[in-house]
């Protein structure tokens, strides 16, 4: 953990109260270390965990991201996995990186709460064979997110803000659903969509539990 000198107090509380290592820099190497116009004087430094094992949950919840570039959408989406209890996330190579530091604030700690990896042809062969329901969310369907039976092992696929799902994945999908929405409004934000249908997947799961 880094803080900027003065901060000497707190500095001495996380280190007593939650064991953790503190280390004070001087103010100016400390705003140039931050990213922010207007830092809140604590930085914390991290490794970059190594996926777990993703599939370990019975039934497992995947949920695969294809060409999302907008970095708040991507730490909105994975946080939103964390707390739906999803077991994975798989990212397409035109996926923004998810270690931007935009996608790692609006992630809020998600990063380390639910396995990232990247998606390729070996790992969509692995996820054919386990995860016999896989759905891509398309504005354009008209089966609604809720008709599907979530408490199978699934995979939801949720499509970049400007194109959407590519032709691969919604090829290797075997299923597809939208959202119904009010008022002729056309669709809604990736990230929010795709919450969406992740909390009924929860949901569904929670009463069948």
């Amino acid at each position: 953990m880094l803080l900027r000198q003065g901060d000497e107090a707190l500095a001495a509380d996380l280190a007593i109260s939650h064991r953790v290592p503190v280390r004070l820099v001087e103010r100016r190497l400390f705003d140039r270390l931050s990213d922010v116009q207007s830092p809140q004087g604590i930085l914390a430094v991290f490794p970059v965990p190594k996926p777990e094992s993703a599939l370990d949950d019975s039934p497992p919840l995947v949920l695969i991201l294809d060409r999302l570039r907008d970095p708040g959408n991507l730490g909105t989406l994975l946080r939103a996995a964390a707390g739906a209890g999803v077991s994975a996330v798989y990212l397409t190579p035109e996926t923004v990186d998810p270690w931007n530091p935009k996608v790692v604030r609006a992630g809020m700690g998600a990063h380390f709460r639910v396995p990232i990896t990247t998606l390729d042809d070996d790992t969509m062969a692995d996820l054919s064979t386990r995860l016999m329901r896989r759905v891509v969310a398309r504005a354009e369907s008209e089966r609604p997110y809720d008709a599907v039976d979530w408490t199978e092992p699934a995979a939801l696929v949720i499509g970049g803000e400007a194109e959407g799902v590519g032709p691969e994945l919604r090829e290797w999908a075997s299923d597809q659903v939208g959202i119904p929405l009010a008022h002729d409004v056309e669709s809604l934000n990736a990230a929010v969509a795709g919450a969406v249908i992740l909390f009924e997947a929860a949901r569904q799961r929670r009463v069948g539990s």
